[in-house]
């Protein structure tokens, strides 16, 4: 007996991949992560559980979810858990891996679209782009026990793209200006929930981008994304406007 765990991808069900939901439509349990998207849990014919996640609840939602699954799994049925993203890029695919694991089931992965890349994409920012970026750095905007991300000194040839950090954005600027260096002009775009209808975005620099995603209203689930690239294809008459 074995559970699918699946990558829901961004949020938008057109990028949903065609295995993930071929396993949404003959689950006979589906275990979500709360920021999956309705119309991606409209593919399931079965009953769906969603446990919420929230800061400060995390781990006890974590519990809860692969308690359901063990119990869909001890009863015979085919369950799938579903994450938001990619499970193994800060979806914490890889420990339910090794919990289901250490109860006598395997896993079948099927990745996901992952928001890291998708997110800025969908607002027109090449994550690399020839002459501005040639490597990317994905971080957590929060570690465990609520730690910084340890970003290396500023590099003008690397984007910093930032998950579940829009929290402490105006921490992470400042952090990035004392401490490594990064120009206070170094632009920021910074986007929620995108591919989906509640899509809302806010451009600026390290210096300002705190006040920017106040005044835009921008909230998490939101992509960080840090560097050169953020004005690559736009024109210059509307970078940061």
């Amino acid at each position: 007996m074995s559970i699918i765990l699946a990558g829901a991808g961004p949020g938008d069900p057109e990028l949903l991949t065609i295995a993930a939901m071929k396993a949404l439509e003959n689950a006979e349990l589906v275990v979500s992560d709360r920021l999956v998207h309705a119309d991606i849990l409209a593919f399931a014919k079965c009953e769906v559980k969603i446990a919420l996640k929230t800061t400060g609840r995390s781990d006890p939602a974590q519990d809860e979810l692969s308690e359901w699954c063990l119990e869909g799994l001890g009863a015979g049925k085919r369950v799938v858990r579903l994450k938001i993203g990619d499970p193994f890029v800060f979806g914490r695919g890889g420990e339910e891996v090794l919990w289901y694991r250490e109860r006598g089931f395997e896993c079948q992965i099927i990745p996901g679209i992952c928001s890291a890349l998708a997110g800025p994409l969908e607002v027109g920012i090449p994550v690399t782009h020839r002459g501005a970026s040639e490597q990317v750095l994905i971080c957590t905007g929060r570690g465990r026990n609520g730690t910084y991300p340890n970003i290396p000194e500023y590099d003008p040839a690397r984007t910093i793209v930032i998950l579940m950090g829009v929290g402490r954005l105006g921490e992470l600027s400042a952090m990035l200006i004392k401490d490594k260096q990064f120009p206070s002009s170094t632009p920021v775009n910074v986007v929620q929930s995108a591919t989906t209808p509640e899509m809302k975005q806010c451009m600026g620099t390290l210096q300002d981008i705190e006040d920017k995603a106040k005044q835009a209203e921008v909230k998490a689930p939101a992509v960080i994304t840090i560097g050169g690239v953020v004005d690559v294809l736009r024109p210059v008459d509307t970078v940061r406007d």
